[in-house]
């Protein structure tokens, strides 16, 4: 069963709902979570204080934009907002989730973002 998570980008707040993984799984079980976080233009990217398994074959290329991915090789917890286009040329994405309808267009028009606290819905 997906689980809903509360993501709070410096008192912008969003929620999404994780796919049933077991990355995600793991990810929900070690809510609440504050990770420092900058942008690309494209997302809001930060190391995660804590590694998660996964299955190599989720790992893949791209994203659309409203997913909510791990970077396992680097450790990076990512929220995409715009890039989907351009985003076959990235590689060890594996999603876990997706933001709720009209979180996209919150998150694009957000600046000085410097931390998510992610939290149980």
């Amino acid at each position: 069963m997906p689980n809903k998570i509360i993501l709070d980008f410096n008192g912008t707040t969003v929620e999404a709902e994780l796919n049933d993984s077991d990355t995600s799984r793991e990810l929900y079980d070690a809510l609440p979570l504050r990770i420092s976080v900058g942008t690309s233009g494209m997302d809001y990217c930060g190391q995660m204080p804590l590694s998660l398994s996964y299955d190599d074959a989720q790992v893949g290329r791209g994203w659309r934009n409203g997913d909510v991915n791990y970077n396992p090789r680097g450790g990076w917890f990512a929220v995409f907002f715009a890039g989907e286009e351009e985003s076959q040329a990235y590689d060890d994405q594996l999603n876990m989730g997706r933001l709720a309808d009209g979180a996209v267009e919150t998150l694009a028009s957000v600046s000085d973002v410097s931390a998510v606290e992610i939290r149980k819905a």
